[in-house]
């Protein structure tokens, strides 16, 4: 990010004056925590968007956001956010149709930017990977070599991980059946594909649950280092925005730290997913969700670091693997990839720096 804009979070986003400005045409009636130069330049950003990434699921990047949105944090650091479930959040971020959206992770951010795409990283949550192949015990893959001739199916997209794990360890990849299919897991022990492309918080615990035997094949296990739960921004919008940006974070990573503070506010917060979600929505398993991806963050979180942030010794793995297995076209800019400039101004000590009421 450009020196006048770095300048411009340190001088809006920092100072917490706790004034109690109350600026028209705000977002609602709460009383601003911030003074009055920063609840303005938040205001002036204008009607946010945020794409989250799989409906309202139990998913850290997710159900934080919306928790933020409930609790009245955006409004209280004068941002106007709307959340929407999402769908080609890359293309919709980067064509301004929407500010935010969350997105698989790091390699995920350097595959869309290498397609052109006009967004960055303002965060990533986990520094280990959430996805992974299943396959059943039984079904005769036993080795990555067995994967050759192999039907797969995915959700949306081929995430570039596992093209570089089954690559990386000999797999021709046009010997690969992909194939796009919903988010029902039992297609697997229905035999209708042969490894199934699954987030380690949802399928793996579903199946076990309905007493199936099968195989977790994790890229950070077979030589392909991984993140997840990347949060990305439009660029121009962080470049003319850098304080909303990094109040965007603040609530956001209030709001996880509130929801993982107690039991009772993990069920409020799934109360809450639960009434905007349009199709069922089974609460249980939402919570072993939540729970199992803040395991995934909270054991893999540099010491010191607070949730969310980066640096260029996590990027650089996923990058050069990505570049190995031609699954970019051209060497990242990982300076232009990722700005930690947002998170620096409202982190201190390894925590999220909140405005306390005056």
């Amino acid at each position: 990010m450009p020196a006048r804009s770095r300048a411009l979070v340190a001088a809006v986003a920092l100072p917490l004056l706790l004034t109690g400005c109350v600026a028209e045409g705000g977002p609602s009636d709460v009383d601003p925590l911030l003074g009055d130069e920063a609840c303005q330049a938040n205001r002036d950003a204008g009607p946010i968007t945020f794409l989250t990434s799989f409906g309202y699921a139990a998913s850290v990047g997710i159900l934080d956001v919306l928790a933020a949105d409930e609790l009245g944090y955006f409004d209280q650091l004068c941002l106007d956010v709307t959340l929407e479930p999402g769908s080609a959040n890359t293309q919709l971020v980067s064509a301004g149709t929407a500010q935010f959206a969350g997105i698989g992770g790091a390699s995920d951010v350097l595959v869309a930017r290498d397609n052109g795409a006009e967004l960055e990283a303002a965060a990533v949550y986990g520094n280990q990977g959430a996805i992974e192949l299943l396959t059943m015990a039984d079904g005769g893959i036993d080795a990555i070599g067995d994967f050759a001739g192999a039907t797969i199916g995915y959700k949306e997209v081929i995430p570039p991980q596992f093209q570089a794990m089954l690559q990386g360890n000999g797999v021709d990849l046009d010997s690969i059946e992909w194939v796009s299919v919903g988010y029902d897991p039992s297609i697997l022990p229905d035999g209708q594909v042969d490894a199934l492309a699954a987030y380690k918080s949802n399928e793996p615990l579903a199946l076990r649950a309905a007493g199936h035997d099968i195989v977790e094949w994790d890229p950070d296990d077979h030589g392909v280092p991984s993140t997840f739960n990347a949060q990305v921004v439009n660029t121009a919008f962080a470049e003319e925005h850098p304080a909303a940006v990094a109040d965007f974070l603040r609530a956001s990573l209030h709001a996880y730290d509130w929801i993982n503070a107690e039991e009772a506010n993990l069920d409020e917060a799934l109360g809450w997913a639960e009434a905007r979600s349009e199709a069922g929505y089974d609460v249980e398993v939402s919570r072993a969700r939540w729970q199992r991806e803040v395991e995934l963050v909270e054991e893999s979180l540099p010491e010191g670091w607070p949730v969310g942030w980066m640096d260029e010794a996590q990027w650089r793995p996923e990058a050069e693997v990505l570049a190995r297995y031609d699954l970019i076209a051209a060497e990242p800019d990982l300076a232009a990839a990722f700005d930690t400039s947002f998170l620096e101004s409202v982190t201190g000590s390894g925590s999220i720096i909140w405005p306390e009421e005056g």
